[in-house]
């Protein structure tokens, strides 16, 4: 009579005849899974049955969002956004040129809400988390279009996000530059509104240096969106993480990227 033992492995549930238990080591790398199957593994950040505790990533990298912190980064996104804005409709109101309000505008939820989530956040463990809007920390709430990917963003994503990125975060000042240098060669024309370019350049740059310390200084050197161009993370880091989460070093691993 054979009998039949069960046990679990990688997530699945498998029968074997007790006369091969003798030789399981033999045995279980032998067994292969379908691709359906693997892919049904979330990666660390996405399940939540993951053991943060013990594991020795701990507060190397933002694999638990962490709302006061991510609060400060809303309202401070809210705040260079509206500053932003406001410096266009003073400079429209000095220069006459409403094209740089008009593109800003269209331009800035485009990025938030379709590209940005597309050619970046879809390479981000935190994309793979449950429900039909991201749960991280930077862009929390905007909707999810796209489907997950695990592997890295290509060259041309990065080249394409870097352009729209520098568009929302550099052109606010351009437009701050030419409104100030046409105030500054006729200090009569709209005072009141000259004045109100200044001060509100002067507030958006403040915010701008904020936010780079806060990204640059802290965030960035722990975000798990290793594909973002401006991601600090150490490449010892990203590499124990890539090899906690399987899948997604293999995704890493075709799409060119090496161990060092």
């Amino acid at each position: 009579m054979i009998i039949i033992r069960l046990l679990i492995y990688q997530n699945h549930l498998i029968c074997l005849p007790e006369v091969f238990l003798d030789n399981i080591n033999c045995v279980l790398p032998m067994l292969e899974f379908s691709e359906d199957s693997k892919n049904e593994l979330k990666n660390c950040i996405a399940d939540e049955k993951s053991n943060c505790i013990e594991c020795e990533l701990e507060e190397k990298l933002i694999c638990v969002v962490n709302k006061k912190f991510a609060n400060r980064f809303l309202i401070g996104n809210t705040i260079y956004r509206v500053l932003a804005l406001t410096i266009f409709v003073f400079s429209g109101l000095l220069i006459g040129h409403w094209w740089m309000l008009i593109s800003y505008a269209i331009v800035l939820p485009l990025t938030f809400l379709v590209i940005e989530p597309r050619l970046l956040c879809s390479h981000c463990p935190f994309y793979e988390k449950e429900g039909k809007c991201l749960k991280c920390w930077a862009l929390r709430g905007m909707p999810k279009l796209w489907k997950y990917r695990p592997g890295p963003a290509t060259r041309a994503e990065k080249t394409v996000m870097l352009i729209f990125g520098t568009f929302i975060d550099v052109f606010p000042l351009v437009g701050s530059i030419w409104g100030i240098i046409v105030f500054g060669l006729d200090t009569g024309n709209n005072i009141a509104v000259g004045i109100s370019l200044v001060v509100t350049t002067i507030l958006f740059l403040v915010v701008a240096t904020y936010f780079g310390k806060v990204l640059l200084g802290n965030a960035c050197k722990k975000c798990a969106n290793f594909s973002c161009s401006m991601n600090k993370v150490p490449k010892e880091i990203v590499k124990k993480f890539l090899e906690t989460n399987p899948k997604m070093k293999d995704a890493w691993v075709k799409a060119g990227w090496k161990e060092e």
